[in-house]
């Protein structure tokens, strides 16, 4: 059915307005209830240019005009719409197209997607604890104990796993990484199966950042969400995944420690609730969790970019000054009564946010960190200056103001900046580290 060229932009008027039907699943489900609502209704159709244009035709004789649905934009979720044909009949037949609209919304609204139970498990990325030696790359965290953030619940399996991964400097070295993982069960709304998921997704992504936040490592998926949807479908998800998991364990040569309890702050279940309801929070966060995965792996250009992005976002501006004004103040406000001056406070966050070199990456590609030698660890062949080192051990220091900022804006504590100026003192100072900076 060919319903000719869609409307101009200038044609468009709201019918749905933001975040009431802004994913893909509620969109599809809003489209069923305007095919219901539509009298005599005749055809859906979509436009071949643009994936986010629908059309839909009604063979009664008072709804003569196609009726063009566009969903969502890049500034926003809601849904427009827009009338073709005639333009008396555009004129004499919107109020009625909008009229049917409003009924499908109203419908749409009082229709509420059914909860899908879903699991998943999480781990700690095994690519950045390869990067340790020793005792290090075992995760003796466990988590007895079932805790509750947002709508799900997570607690470690009761089986220690290994896994085998090649050292990040030489693929020749095959080295065992532990941890007990984490199960994670929970509930997503869903009108399809796939919208379920894509729900679930979305909030174990959100989980992930937390959990990255909070312990400094950072979480990967084991496994996807997965449906839950027969009674004992958990039992054999958790039971095929370890299976696969001990197939090729390294549990002989490399041990389970004894475990330490995995110590989730009390302040996390309303930190969760506070990304929801935030947009800068829940992009803060984002950027975050991708820029801790950048630092942890040693690309320290991309992460200093993404860690300034994480100032930005809590404070709302796309200015340099202004992020280094709420870094100066988080730490002027943080620190101990008279040990830090004004001055002071903003001469280090300009050197901790290192704009400069961030422009340079971001607007010109230059690196600056460990990836311009091909990723090789700087570790103790670095010299006093060397302005890999520097740029490193630095985005480290950002990191830990990053955090600091990002838990307090979430509602957690507000930490002693002391230990933040005291790297960056050690730096300016041309001290040396073994090996990368240690998250904190």
């Amino acid at each position: 059915m060919n319903q000719g060229e869609p409307p101009d932009d200038s044609s468009w008027e709201q019918i749905v307005p933001p975040d009431v039907a802004g994913t893909a699943d509620q969109a599809n489900w809003y489209f069923n209830h305007v095919r219901q609502t539509i009298p005599r209704f005749a055809g859906q159709g979509s436009a071949s240019h643009a994936r986010n244009l629908s059309y839909f035709t009604s063979s009664d004789p008072e709804l003569s005009t196609t009726l063009w649905l566009r969903v969502g934009s890049v500034r926003s979720t809601a849904i427009t719409y827009a009338l073709t044909g005639p333009r008396e009949r555009i004129r004499e037949e919107k109020a009625r197209w909008r009229t049917v609209l409003m009924s499908a919304l109203e419908s749409f609204q009082a229709d509420r997607a059914p909860e899908r139970d879903w699991a998943a498990i999480l781990i700690p990325k095994a690519a950045q604890l390869a990067r340790w030696i020793g005792p290090l790359r075992a995760w003796p965290d466990r988590l007895t104990t079932p805790v509750g953030i947002g709508p799900m619940s997570l607690v470690s399996l009761p089986t220690w796993v290994t896994q085998p991964h090649p050292h990040p400097d030489d693929s020749s070295v095959m080295l065992g990484v532990g941890y007990w993982p984490l199960l994670v069960t929970g509930t997503a709304p869903g009108y399809f199966r796939a919208g379920a998921l894509q729900a679930a997704a979305r909030d174990l992504l959100r989980l992930q950042w937390l959990l990255t936040l909070v312990t400094a490592r950072t979480w990967q998926r084991g496994t996807q969400p997965c449906l839950m949807e027969a009674d004992g479908d958990m039992d054999a998800f958790t039971a095929q995944w370890l299976g696969r998991m001990t197939a090729w364990s390294f549990r002989e040569q490399f041990p389970a420690p004894d475990a330490i309890d995995l110590a989730l702050p009390h302040w996390l279940p309303a930190a969760w609730d506070k990304s929801v309801a935030s947009r800068r929070c829940s992009n803060a966060l984002n950027a975050y969790g991708h820029a801790f995965g950048y630092f942890t792996e040693e690309a320290t250009s991309d992460a200093g970019a993404r860690f300034a992005a994480v100032i930005e976002a809590v404070t709302g501006t796309r200015t340099p000054s202004q992020a280094e004004k709420t870094a100066a103040d988080h730490l002027l406000n943080a620190a101990a009564p008279d040990t830090l001056t004004e001055s002071e406070a903003t001469e280090g966050a300009k050197d901790i946010l290192m704009y400069a070199l961030r422009s340079e990456t971001v607007h010109t590609g230059q690196l600056h960190g460990p990836e311009s030698l091909g990723g090789m660890s700087l570790g103790m062949f670095s010299a006093d200056g060397d302005p890999s080192y520097v740029h490193h051990m630095t985005t480290g220091v950002l990191q830990h103001l990053c955090r600091d900022i990002l838990i307090q804006s979430l509602g957690g504590p507000t930490n002693d900046p002391s230990a933040i100026l005291q790297g960056l003192d050690g730096i300016r100072e041309g001290w040396m580290s073994i090996g990368p900076p240690l998250p904190v």
